[in-house]
């Protein structure tokens, strides 16, 4: 645990928090219904995952990091991130679509500020927090900040996308959430996992030379970039969209299963740590540990 990070997260908390209420504040705006159901099925769709999650023994100890842990991973996932993707996405975005790369676009205005900001802040969580101190921790700390940065995307496409249906705002809502959880469920969650796993094994693998630390940390977001870059490509026919689909899952889903049994069975495999609240100054203390 370091304080400077631990500062640092409380800073990006301070400056997230009011873009993520006005994302929210936003989304009423354009469309009350969209946005009243974007919330209800954010909330639904984000306590589903945080408890599979913590199902797993991957789970960090509640005592070290519990809820104020998931806290700042939702909080930088769905407000931090926005924050830094606003502001080194959107030049890009500008820059790309002058250029005439409008195949690029959605890739190099999504992934290249999204991974990156997602990331981040994995690593500043993973400083900040007694309790992570295992290669699958960034794992599961990945996955929930981008659980965060989910549900909040996801919630401002189903406020715009009700204005799609001509009838009723309802309907457009409830298609733009049925495609964003169904055709490609769980996006978001799985790139910044890996991109954690990634930063897990870097910090806390021990004997381990520090180029090794910097090429898996680098390696591993790279993963993340290139799968959401090739998510985000725009073919011009609906066809090449589908099959584009298509080849990323087939690359995308068996890596994620992949990395998450190697991280259960490395943690069930795991006794070489136990983590307590206090320190323990006595053999007696550790009958209540």
């Amino acid at each position: 645990m370091s304080r400077l990070f631990r500062v640092s997260l409380v800073l990006g908390m301070i400056l997230g928090a009011p873009v993520f209420l006005y994302f929210i504040g936003v989304n009423f705006l354009v469309s009350p219904v969209g946005a009243s159901l974007s919330v209800l099925f954010a909330v639904l769709y984000l306590a589903l995952v945080l408890w599979l999650l913590s199902r797993s023994p991957m789970w960090p100890d509640r005592v070290g990091a519990g809820w104020r842990w998931v806290a700042a991973a939702l909080l930088w996932g769905g407000g931090v991130s926005f924050l830094l993707v606003m502001i080194g996405g959107v030049p890009v975005m500008a820059i790309t679509d002058r250029l005439g790369l409008q195949f690029l676009v959605a890739s190099l205005g999504g992934a290249y500020p999204e991974e990156i900001s997602k990331a981040l802040g994995v690593g500043v969580i993973l400083f900040s927090f007694r309790a992570l101190n295992r290669p699958w921790h960034g794992l599961m700390t990945g996955a929930v900040v981008g659980l965060g940065f989910e549900v909040t995307e996801n919630a401002l496409y189903g406020a715009f996308g009700a204005l799609l249906d001509p009838n009723t705002d309802a309907v457009g809502a409830l298609e733009i959430w049925g495609v964003r959880v169904f055709a490609g469920p769980g996006l978001h969650i799985i790139f910044s996992a890996l991109a954690g796993w990634g930063l897990g094994l870097a910090v806390f693998t021990a004997n381990r030379s520090t180029s090794w630390r910097l090429r898996t940390a680098a390696g591993w977001l790279l993963v993340a970039f290139a799968l959401h870059f090739a998510w985000n490509l725009l073919y011009p026919a609906g066809w090449m969209m589908i099959a584009n689909y298509i080849v990323v899952s087939l690359v995308m889903y068996p890596l994620i299963i992949v990395v998450w049994i190697r991280a259960h069975k490395a943690c069930r495999a795991d006794r070489s740590y136990a983590f307590t609240p206090v320190p323990l100054t006595s053999v007696g203390q550790l009958a209540g540990t």
